[in-house]
């Protein structure tokens, strides 16, 4: 007996249990980290082999050119340097711990003294902390391309250290506007082990080939989910060595025309009716339960996009990004650093030297507060009249380091300042018509005997008695002979024309 399908494949009836053919081993494999990623014993350091230096350095060029494009005379448009980009990603990570809740406060509570955290006012100011995010959201011709170069390093580098368990599941979600996200996760860990990003007008003929061609012939199990539900996807898996299976929608064109239950078969491929649902298995071993199988794999890439939107660093966005839609660079790029994120966290508890029971939380704040320490290093150490003693305290609290060399210092210089006599203008004795200014005028302006010379030098020197400006080779109130200083001994600038 036969049951015809729309598609012209012809299902047997199946009466008798009889094996299946082509029935492939019970999948064994393991999941596992590969090369230096079974050595990591922290969250950056998982993280910094999925989000590496060469993606950094692209990711800085491409800030630092929008930040040329607009450069104004605004001192928080300057460039981006390495480590304040690295601080600005694990501030972008820490607000996605922070403000996870249902009803977020404003991103700016958390620069404040009241509500904030003290790391993101010692790491970086929310102005700059907003221009470098507003530089990020462009749209342009480019900005798809550019996404694609840092999307496709990132694949690569989250399946050459990471070995998947014998279970995948491929499944396609539309996470952005009109951008496609075709996803294979491991079903044991939810660790992505590819995907694709398209757009729908671009989206390729051979998308699962691509998603699964790293496991051929290795006889592992796919789940096939969404568009990716066919009787010519099981068979070009089957030839590849791999099982599939999947629940069949009565609206398939494989559905078989008024089929009230039971078994079907074509070849080693199979489909039943079990609890409702019609389940399509091909080269399944048989000692395995094909409808537990479905229910324990056929979630993971949803699993896997509620983990990386559990604290998403889109939650980083300003409000003047947040309420209108920002830039596909913007937008790709959080969905990057979500998915690097959670891989590493994946590869972090995978590790021997790791540690097995971190949360996803603790991961995702252990990595934004790496990811700023060096550039509060390089604040504590810097001598800044902008960085106030209560701040290189605070900085000192957050990277866990004694205060004790900061108060000594702090005392030393009271110590100093208390022992220089200073006398007031107002007390001082000067004699009559006699007045005190500053060395400095209050803008630089131009020398008017470099002008004589068509040199345009400009000071904010000047003469100390008719109090003119000057620059520095024309300040000299006495001549180098009456000094006594020979011509070898004079700087190159100050030799006069001969």
């Amino acid at each position: 007996m036969h049951s015809s399908l729309r598609s012209g494949h012809i299902w047997n009836v199946d009466r008798d249990v009889t094996p299946v053919q082509e029935e492939l081993m019970v999948p064994r494999q393991q999941a596992c980290g590969k090369g230096p990623a079974r050595s990591v014993s922290n969250a950056v350091e998982s993280w910094m082999l999925l989000f590496d230096d060469e993606m950094l350095r692209m990711l800085l060029r491409l800030v630092n050119e929008r930040i040329r494009k607009r450069r104004t005379s605004n001192a928080a448009e300057r460039s981006v340097d390495l480590t304040e980009l690295r601080s600005w990603l694990g501030l972008s990570y820490l607000c996605g711990v922070f403000r996870n809740a249902q009803y977020n406060g404003p991103l700016e509570e958390l620069w404040t003294l009241e509500l904030g955290n003290a790391i993101f006012r010692a790491a970086m100011s929310l102005t700059r902390f907003e221009f470098i995010a507003n530089c990020l959201s462009y749209q342009s011709d480019s900005s798809w391309n550019d996404a694609q170069r840092l999307w496709q390093k990132l694949l690569i580098n989250c399946r050459s250290y990471y070995g998947p368990s014998g279970w995948l599941c491929v499944d396609e979600q539309q996470s952005l506007d009109n951008v496609l996200l075709a996803l294979c996760c491991d079903a044991k860990t939810l660790y992505m082990t590819n995907a694709l990003l398209t757009k729908p007008e671009l989206k390729p003929n051979k998308e699962l080939m691509q998603l699964i061609c790293d496991y051929k012939t290795t006889g592992r199990n796919v789940t096939l989910c969404s568009d990716f539900v066919s009787v010519n996807h099981c068979e070009q898996l089957l030839q590849c060595n791999l099982s599939s299976i999947c629940t069949l929608p009565s609206t398939s064109l494989d559905y078989p025309k008024a089929w009230s239950g039971g078994t079907l078969k074509i070849g080693s491929k199979k489909l039943s009716q079990q609890s409702g649902v019609a389940l399509l298995s091909c080269g399944l071993n048989s000692q395995l339960n094909a409808l537990q199988t479905q229910l324990h794999t056929f979630q993971t890439c949803n699993q896997f996009l509620e983990l990386s939107n559990r604290y998403s660093t889109a939650l980083s966005l300003p409000a003047s990004l947040a309420g209108a839609k920002p830039g596909l660079f913007l937008q790709l790029l959080h969905l990057m650093l979500n998915v690097a994120a959670v891989n590493a966290w994946i590869l972090l508890r995978l590790s021997p030297t790791g540690d097995a029971n971190m949360e996803q939380r603790d991961c995702q704040r252990q990595l934004g507060l790496f990811l700023t320490q060096q550039r509060l290093q390089r604040r504590l150490h810097r001598r800044s009249t902008n960085t106030s003693l209560v701040m290189r305290l605070q900085i000192c609290e957050i990277l866990g380091q004694s205060s004790q060399r900061l108060l000594s210092e702090a005392s030393n210089d009271a110590k100093h300042s208390n022992g220089i006599g200073v006398i007031s203008v107002a007390n001082a004795m000067l004699p009559e018509g006699v007045t005190l200014v500053s060395r400095y005028g209050d803008r630089y302006r131009r020398c008017k005997p470099c002008a004589r010379n068509k040199r345009e030098i400009k000071a904010r020197s000047r003469c100390q008695q008719c109090q003119v400006h000057r620059c520095g080779n024309h300040l000299i109130s006495r001549c180098y002979e009456c000094m006594g200083l020979e011509t070898s001994q004079l700087p190159g600038g100050n030799i006069k024309d001969i």
